[in-house]
């Protein structure tokens, strides 16, 4: 019997998609991923290029974009960057201490390891690419919908410059300032959970975080906080600009951004770890 059709409008050379082989597949999929991963670079060498257009105003006018976009992306999730950090940081204390008697120093060598090394700038990052990640790509992807990137760009504004790069900057600046203050306040939160009942003092969970700290810790601390902070910018704009011109299509670009996002977040968080241990050494001896 012959396979009906669809009344609804179709493009007919997906009947001939449908009956191709297994390497035709093969191959259209490879040609996708070549060029959406074309696009996404282009998206971020688009956003640095920018950064030498020449106009002095319009440096003037990126910078309060900036300034607006920290404010959003990184002061008004301190409240919940601080609860997140309060309860892991209690958390930790508490599982370590149930391993079997921990002292000070033990206990100042997980928090470096756990906290300092892996939750603080992985954490920062799901906590702003669920917070805001999801807001950027809605909102370029509503600006796209309603033309507005057109009007920019036909005003002779450059939308990398105007739109991508300061949400690029903010994310970096925001995530490395957020992942300093998560430390803070996970690292105090165990000091003082640990005093009041688990029996290290201050001083004695201090020199061991002190003995635990290696020279390599800023330099991992800085490159993961500026890395995760550039995939989160990056991402969320790309995809949200990825937009063409259905108003259903919006959800379905910020879903992708966050997913997106924390895969590449925890992909490079992954990665650069490894390379610390390989170079450094394990912190627990």
């Amino acid at each position: 019997m012959a396979r009906l059709r669809s009344t609804l409008p179709y493009d007919p050379r997906t009947d001939r998609i449908a009956e191709a082989n297994w390497l035709g597949a093969v191959g259209r999929s490879t040609i996708r991923w070549l060029v959406s991963t074309d696009d996404l670079l282009h998206t971020l060498s688009d956003a640095v290029a920018s950064q030498w257009t020449p106009g002095l105003a319009a440096r003037e006018t990126v910078r309060r974009v900036i300034t607006t976009q920290i404010l959003y992306t990184g002061v008004q999730a301190l409240s919940l960057v601080s609860v997140i950090a309060f309860l892991l940081g209690s958390s930790i204390i508490i599982q370590t201490n149930l391993l079997g008697s921990a002292d000070g120093e033990l206990l100042g060598k997980v928090l470096v390891a756990v906290v300092l090394r892996e939750l603080a700038p992985l954490v920062t990052a799901i906590v702003i690419a669920g917070r805001s990640g999801t807001a950027m790509a809605t909102e370029l992807g509503n600006m796209k919908v309603n033309s507005e990137v057109l009007a920019l760009a036909s005003l002779g504004i450059d939308p990398p410059r105007f739109i991508v790069l300061p949400r690029i900057v903010a994310a970096v600046v925001s995530v490395v300032v957020l992942m300093v203050y998560f430390s803070v306040v996970a690292v105090l939160s165990a000091a003082l959970i640990g005093q009041a009942v688990l029996g290290p003092s201050p001083v004695e969970l201090r020199a061991g975080i002190g003995r635990a700290l290696l020279p390599h810790d800023l330099v991992l601390f800085l490159f993961k906080g500026i890395g995760l902070g550039t995939i989160l910018g990056w991402f969320a704009c790309h995809y949200g600009l990825q937009v063409q011109s259905s108003p259903t299509e919006v959800p379905r670009q910020a879903s992708a951004a966050v997913v997106k996002t924390l895969l590449g977040c925890v992909v490079y968080d992954t990665a650069l770890t490894v390379l610390f241990y390989w170079f450094a050494g394990p912190p627990l001896h």
